[in-house]
């Protein structure tokens, strides 16, 4: 019998590269949290990363057995475990469009910032308890929803966010102080986009990182005459607690699941897609049982405070071809699980600037933008192009819900509700296609895609769903916080909106089934 080797020297340059994943999307989390929306550093460092951290080393240790198991199964000694993080999307999308955006509302309702920071967290926790649960349920038939919608729509929507929220804001937190973030964007514009080589091929963001980071330092020093590193006291014990709160606002976060739903989804259909890129170099895991263990970790990390869902990993192959095994999650467990539970990955997420990290969610924004260009055909660009839309429009409704001095919220909302002879306001449209924006931008990419394909019937009934959805304010909700209603319980004077968005969509099903008729047996005649 064949005994498994479960590390290799190839575990430990993997391990650097899982460990620098989790750990960028850990900072990118209290980044955004306490210097874009200025919520309380306590509660993102002292719950938040180390309830994030549990569902990592849940997840890495059930990964690690099923190892073992395939290499007892193969009668293999050189079994790679499937790598399995934090999933950058919804690190950076639940952040910029969940936790974020409900703490402001929650600042601007009246509550103290502190009290708004424990809702909007509990809120958030909700949501990704919510997330596993979808995505537990959905590992029962995994293989069969992953054709459900087609791959421009879901890659579409997630471009617009990837434009509108990750690429956008921290674009402004460079401009804040460009003298290093310019010098971390030419690195990784250099190595990344114009195909330029790093010395001994040494990794462009770590080096971009470490040497933006000392070039800050350096700055502060001429600039204000001292460093202002952070002090060694704030590493302390931050072992994860239950944060049972969240089932007390399950209520209030069910307004959020429109826009944690896709999230889910994307993992479901991309978990399948990796676990054939891992069976295709004969190492066959089972995408049920990925996306089960994953739902549950997903699970925990809700129950234990933290506010995005884990996934398993597209970069198997890359893995496999470093002579990975299972040594390297071990490392990953040690480094990002009790590092963040001793304090040390918060000494760090303190370490490294804002300037010098916006740089880089500004890279992985303009990653995954790319994506849906270049998987999809050329005739599928419109319908990717048409999904970015919404995600730009609640980048507006952040800025201007966000910034009293720009607009203050009563006026917001008497603007909001303004109809002159049917026709809406600017801030009515904005606000009402930002909200459910991942959705709206899914399910509008996948009606262009169905007329594309000649899927008539596909495309009527995504008009059709998009109609309902926005009477019940899934979509398109006209209220400012994105809450979900029944029109008929809206005042009259603001019902108006809605009808008019739904009768939208559902005259754009009556124009394309006339059209659809009339070149019936016509050749196609594609202007792109």
């Amino acid at each position: 019998m064949v005994k498994y080797k479960w590390f290799s020297l190839g575990d430990v340059s993997s391990s650097a590269t899982i460990v620098f994943d989790n750990l960028t999307n850990m900072a990118i989390i209290a980044f955004l949290l306490t210097k874009v929306f200025g919520m309380p550093a306590d509660i993102v460092l002292r719950h938040i990363i180390p309830g994030l951290s549990v569902g990592i080393v849940a997840g890495n240790i059930i990964f690690i057995y099923f190892a073992f198991r395939l290499a007892k199964k193969l009668g293999r000694d050189n079994v790679t475990a499937f790598p399995y993080g934090l999933d950058a999307p919804s690190c950076i999308g639940l952040t910029l469009s969940v936790v974020g955006p409900s703490f402001l509302l929650f600042k601007s309702q009246g509550m103290t910032p502190d009290t708004a920071a424990i809702t909007s967290w509990y809120v958030s926790c909700a949501c990704t308890f919510f997330i596993g649960f979808v995505k537990f349920v959905f590992s029962f038939f995994a293989h069969k929803i992953k054709h459900a919608l087609p791959t421009v729509a879901l890659l579409g929507g997630l471009a617009g966010v990837a434009v509108g929220l990750i690429a956008f804001f921290p674009l402004l937190s460079m401009l804040e102080l460009p003298l290093v973030s310019f010098m971390v964007l030419a690195i990784i514009v250099m190595v990344y986009f114009a195909g330029y080589q790093m010395p001994a091929n040494l990794p462009a963001i770590l080096v971009a990182i470490v040497i933006g980071t000392i070039a800050y330092y350096i700055f502060q020093i001429f600039l204000t005459g001292n460093m202002h590193l952070p002090s060694a006291s704030n590493i302390q014990l931050s072992l994860p607690s239950l944060a049972l709160g969240l089932f007390s606002q399950f209520g209030l976060a069910a307004k959020y699941f429109s826009i944690a739903l896709p999230f889910a989804l994307l993992v479901i259909f991309g978990t399948v897609s990796v676990a054939e890129s891992a069976k295709v170099l004969g190492e066959e895991y089972s995408p049920k049982d990925l996306l089960m263990v994953d739902g549950i970790a997903t699970m925990l990390i809700g129950l234990f405070g933290g506010t995005a869902q884990t996934t398993p990993y597209a970069g198997f192959p890359a893995y496999k071809k470093m002579d990975a095994r299972s040594g390297y999650l071990i490392i990953n467990i040690i480094l990002i699980g009790f590092g963040a539970w001793f304090g040390f990955v918060n000494y760090i997420i303190d370490l490294v600037p804002d300037a010098i990290l916006a740089p880089v969610l500004m890279f992985i924004g303009i990653e995954i933008a790319m994506q849906v260009f270049i998987v999809c055909d050329k005739k599928y660009y419109p319908a990717a192009i048409i999904g970015l839309f919404p995600s730009i429009a609640r980048m507006v409704e952040i800025k201007l819900s966000s910034n009293p001095d720009l607009v203050s919220m009563s006026k917001l909302n008497e603007i909001l509700y303004t109809v002159n002879n049917g026709k809406l306001s600017d801030i009515a449209g904005i606000v009402t296609f930002g909200n459910g924006f991942i959705i709206t931008g899914t399910l509008f990419a996948a009606i262009v895609y169905y007329l594309i394909e000649r899927r008539i019937i596909a495309a009527v009934v995504t008009c059709i769903i998009m109609a309902v959805s926005s009477l019940f304010g899934i979509i398109h909700s006209v209220n400012l916080d994105g809450s979900m209603y029944w029109v008929g319980n809206l005042p009259k004077s603001q019902q108006i909106i809605p009808y008019e968005i739904a009768g939208g969509y559902l005259l754009f099903a009556v124009v394309a089934v006339l059209l659809w008729a009339y070149n019936r047996g016509k050749p196609i005649n594609l202007h792109h």
